[in-house]
């Protein structure tokens, strides 16, 4: 007979997705101006990215170096290598490289890391965020 830990235990503070995305912990990716971007990638499950993976992969800056970028072009990139990659990875949790265009106008491959898990409603969901970041 196997019982958790917590089964009976009561919750003192839960901290919720979406509470994450009001704070700005989180971004929602499906939201506009990125709208459909992933499902047309293929992928299914609502993503989020944390605030500072947002800021390195997809937004995009005032700077000379970012002339000629665009948000939705930058989300693109990110969710099509996640998809061309996401047949060789776990389940649970991925890595995959992206090249990014840096303020300063260099060219880096970048390494982000997803996330598979429940939304607060129990349904799946994904979260991008640096490698370092859990």
């Amino acid at each position: 007979m196997s019982h958790s830990l917590f089964e009976n235990a009561e919750i003192l503070s839960m901290y919720t997705r979406a509470q994450a995305i009001e704070d700005g912990v989180l971004v929602d990716m499906t939201a506009e101006p990125f709208g459909d971007l992933a499902r047309e990638a293929g992928l299914k499950w609502p993503i989020t990215m944390t605030s500072t993976a947002f800021h390195a992969f997809v937004a995009v800056s005032d700077t000379k170096g970012h002339s000629c970028q665009d948000i939705k072009g930058r989300w693109w990139d990110v969710v099509w290598m996640f998809r061309r990659t996401r047949r060789e990875i776990s389940p649970l949790e991925a890595r995959w490289s992206v090249c990014v265009r840096d303020p300063d106008g260099r060219v880096r491959q970048k390494q982000l890391k997803c996330v598979s898990g429940p939304a607060d409603d129990g349904e799946p969901c994904l979260t991008f965020m640096l490698p370092d970041e859990d």
